[in-house]
């Protein structure tokens, strides 16, 4: 009985369901930049240089060092040796017997390898990076790279196999950075960031640990320049995505959730189908024109054709044609109509209003919405406020 209770409160709540309909509005707009250069600034040339000296000329001062210090440990070794042997050479002159079973071992110098210095004239090239909306040339900001040496080098292995088909799989880890300065005409110095990620290279599979020692001895020279050029190429190339976002105006595609009812017998919903549509006109509006101007006029209809069908919004009834699910998803049509506005107190007016509802599909839809919302804001305020 409790079960036919429970299944028939389950059919009531459906019948006085309204279900929401899901609509996907896609359309293009410009990304704003986080930095804003004058329109006659907008060009860019590339300087690209090293700072590799101050790593060269520690690396020398190490090597000198770990040599003073081996061939001292050297030196101290071979004077204990001599003095045992000494001992024992007297031993087989006064006794006439063979002292050899106890020679002691004769030191070795330890080899300390030399350092490969790091290239002070690189080769690599930003030719390949660009700035939507902007043009290459002079007069206009000047981006330098500044390219850091090589660190944090690592090699490491994994064991493959058995017996006689053991593989030892090399891998070297290691990280190349560059300084990206950027100077404006006037203004100097406008961003100075380091970036550059780790950077992985296969080495290949070798018979034991003992051949990849002997092909690292053999190799090392042209295994160091060949990270470095290789590091250096994609420490440069990992600025293109952050330049762009940061000084660029980059035409972009957004797939907007915009939400509207579904046909329902106890009520009409077709003013809540005209604001969807309205909307839908004023989203495909804002790329025609970076200020999203174009868009104004039919965003701020649609707006307030949703504010007139919120008039009769109760929370407090689900059997209510505009109840708090109908009403929570309006406010997240409202949020985004706000934003592309650039009336962003009243996006986050109506994000606060939705996430404080008890509809889980809004407060779902708005969570995902707030980091872009936000992205916005502070694009816009940087360029037009």
């Amino acid at each position: 009985m409790k079960n036919l209770t429970v299944l028939s409160l389950l059919f009531c709540s459906q019948m006085f369901a309204q279900n929401i309909d899901d609509n996907f509005v896609t359309f293009n707009y410009t990304q704003l930049p986080l930095i804003n250069i004058e329109e006659n600034y907008r060009s860019y040339g590339f300087e690209v240089m090293t700072d590799v000296e101050d790593a060269n000329s520690d690396s020398t001062q190490m090597y000198q060092m770990r040599l003073d210090m081996a061939v001292a440990s050297y030196q101290k070794e071979m004077e204990t040796w001599l003095s045992k042997m000494s001992l024992l050479q007297q031993q087989e002159n006064t006794s006439g017997l063979s002292q050899a079973a106890n020679y002691p071992e004769k030191p070795s110098l330890e080899l300390v390898l030399k350092p490969v210095n790091h290239t002070s004239s690189p080769s690599s090239s930003s030719e390949s990076i660009s700035i939507s909306g902007f043009n290459k040339g002079a007069g206009g900001l000047l981006i330098k790279y500044i390219l850091q040496p090589l660190n944090n080098v690592r090699f490491q292995y994994s064991k493959k196999g058995s017996g006689a088909t053991t593989k030892y799989a090399y891998t070297c880890k290691y990280m190349l950075q560059v300084n990206v300065v950027v100077e404006h005409p006037d203004k100097g110095v406008i961003y100075d960031e380091t970036m550059g990620t780790q950077q992985t290279k296969s080495l290949g599979k070798f018979k034991s640990t003992y051949d990849f020692q002997k092909w690292f001895m053999n190799n090392r020279d042209g295994f160091y320049a060949d990270i470095e050029e290789s590091g250096r190429q994609a420490a440069i190339q990992s600025s293109a995505s952050v330049l762009e976002s940061t000084f660029g105006y980059v035409n972009k595609s957004r797939k907007a959730e915009i939400y509207s009812v579904k046909k329902y017998k106890d009520y009409d919903y077709t003013d809540v189908v005209m604001a969807y549509d309205k909307t839908s006109e004023g989203l495909l509006l804002v790329g025609n024109s970076v200020d999203r101007s174009d868009a104004q006029d039919v965003l701020d209809e649609a707006r307030e054709m949703w504010h007139a069908i919120l008039e009769e919004s109760n929370l407090q009834n689900k059997k209510e044609r505009i109840n708090a699910k109908i009403s929570a998803m309006i406010w997240c049509n409202l949020a985004e109509i706000a934003v592309w506005m650039a009336e962003f107190n009243e996006a986050d007016n109506q994000v606060s209003k939705t996430k404080n509802s008890g509809v889980l599909k809004a407060k779902s839809h708005i969570k995902k919405e707030v980091s872009f919302y936000k992205d916005q804001r502070t694009r816009w305020e940087a360029n037009f406020e």
